[in-house]
């Protein structure tokens, strides 16, 4: 169904037509479903070499649009043969996606309303939905009521946050006076296993730990991280002047999915006084079958 005046563009604001947008709106889902059915058709890996997608798009911007058709086109020769499948069944790197139909409709719902929910005034909805929502995923976590949470765009940055909380939580007034060239303020000391996540050591650098601000505790056989040897090493460092802030246990390391003992170190914090944020991002999902609930102990 084309626009009656023959162009894809809405003379009001120089956007697509809507006729056009609603044909090719009907057009990419159909993609998609066919994509999401057949993904198992094309190969895991991306079947490229470096640089090879980039030497087939253009080196200086385009200067006037192109109609959907071609886009597509573009997409399906350029972009999909440089796209390593995620959700194909084959796929065993990294971690799992969760993709799905019905958050494909979610994240179109979204785009559409385009709303930022940075407080509740700018979107009413959003930030109302985004409570109950996490509310909702408190009870099927089995967290005790009291706990409350936000929407974070990735576990990195839910880690980031959590470790800029437990710094403000010490009483320093890092927020207000911030760490370069105070007198009288301690070395910090954040600890996590060997195994953590490297986002883990990155936020120490954004939040001015350093690397050398991070303590990687040992594991044993099992992959998870010592209790007995992060609680000497937290001695150790009080005893040298050094000021813990946090500890970091993990649920299901990317690695090689291994469970800290949660509860064991969850003590250890509470007798020294040190915020414990536990990095769920990869295991946590399992906490919501009661018969998993288990490995979850003291979290």
């Amino acid at each position: 169904m084309k626009p009656p005046n023959g162009s894809e563009l809405n003379p009001q604001h120089r956007d697509m037509h809507p006729n056009v947008f609603k044909e090719s709106a009907y057009h990419t889902a159909d993609w998609i479903t066919d994509y999401l059915e057949h993904i198992d058709t094309y190969p895991v890996f991306a079947e490229t070499k470096p640089g090879e997608v980039k030497s087939r798009l253009p080196t200086s911007p385009p200067e006037q649009p192109e109609g959907f058709n071609l886009v597509l086109s573009d997409f399906e020769k350029i972009l999909l043969p440089g796209i390593t499948h995620w959700k194909h069944s084959r796929f065993f790197a990294y971690f799992a996606i969760t993709g799905s139909y019905a958050g494909v409709i979610g994240e179109m719902l979204s785009s559409a309303l385009n709303v930022n929910a940075m407080l509740w005034r700018a979107s009413p909805a959003a930030t109302e939905l985004e409570d109950t929502v996490l509310e909702w995923l408190r009870q099927m976590l089995g967290l005790p009521e009291g706990f409350e949470g936000v929407i974070n765009d990735t576990a990195s940055v839910s880690s980031l946050n959590a470790i800029a909380a437990a710094r403000e939580a010490a009483g320093l007034r890092i927020r207000e006076e911030g760490m370069a060239g105070r007198v009288g303020l301690p070395r910090l000391r954040i600890y996590t296993s060997e195994e953590a996540h490297s986002s883990i050591e990155k936020a120490a650098i954004v939040l001015g730990f350093g690397q050398e601000g991070v303590r990687k505790i040992p594991t044993d056989d099992s992959f998870r991280m010592d209790a007995h040897v992060l609680d000497a090493a937290i001695r150790k460092d009080i005893q040298d002047g050094v000021k813990p802030i946090c500890v970091i246990p993990t649920i299901g390391t990317t690695s090689t999915t291994s469970i800290d003992p949660v509860e064991k170190i969850s003590e250890i914090c509470k007798k020294h006084g040190i915020w414990m944020h536990v990095d769920a991002a990869y295991g946590g999902s399992a906490a919501t079958l009661p018969k998993m609930r288990g490995l979850f102990a003291g979290w």
